[in-house]
């Protein structure tokens, strides 16, 4: 949040900078066309209004420049927490989903996003960047589950973890999208060749071949 309001501030503060400078040149405009040719050297308020404007146009110019490398910093900053709003958008995602097991399990975005904000105050500062990563990641998902856990019926809590942990790990690739969709369909069968090469059955009282 501080982030982003720093940015916001950044932005508002060079919009009002270009209004600024828009300002300036106008009134240099203004000025220019109402005198003649030969009365703009004399005309006091002109070159007032000149000396002035270069004045602030130098140093309307170097805060623009300090706050593109700002917003740049600010900018990295925010792009090295992506993988925090990964983690909140995928619990919330399967919590959402949990809505199609049972209707009472409707959670709001807005409600997520409380506890998504309390799990980051909670969490214990660190300096170093990707110590503080991991440490939200865990207490954002710890705090999300524990919280949604409580409003769940024990037979589908399991489902819930399930989803979660499944969902994790196939935004890591650790699951991949056939690997997962050979869990959702169940494996098509072998040809002959694929038969004679397969590895044996690793736990034939658990897992039944097809034929």
């Amino acid at each position: 949040p501080e982030v982003e309001a720093k940015r916001q501030e950044i932005v508002t503060s060079m919009d009002r900078d270009k209004k600024t400078l828009k300002a300036i040149e106008n009134q240099i405009l203004k000025l220019l066309a109402e005198n003649e040719v030969e009365q703009i050297l004399d005309e006091d308020t002109l070159i007032i209004t000149l000396e002035q404007s270069k004045v602030t146009s130098a140093e309307i110019n170097e805060r623009m420049a300090a706050a593109v490398v700002i917003q740049k910093d600010i900018d990295e900053t925010r792009q090295s927490y992506t993988s925090i709003a990964v983690r909140g958008s995928i619990l919330y995602f399967v919590i959402a989903d949990m809505a199609n097991i049972n209707s009472m399990y409707q959670n709001s975005l807005q409600f997520v996003k409380v506890l998504f904000n309390k799990a980051i105050d909670v969490t214990p500062p660190s300096d170093d960047l990707e110590e503080r990563k991991k440490s939200l990641i865990d207490m954002i998902t710890k705090n999300i589950y524990s919280n949604i856990s409580r409003g769940l019926f024990e037979a589908d809590k399991l489902i819930f973890t399930y989803l979660i942990a499944t969902s994790v790990n196939r935004n890591a690739g650790i699951i991949t999208p056939a690997g997962w969709n050979s869990l959702l369909r169940g494996a098509m069968p072998l040809t002959a060749q694929q038969r004679d090469t397969k590895p044996p059955n690793p736990l034939p009282s658990l897992m039944t071949e097809l034929n």
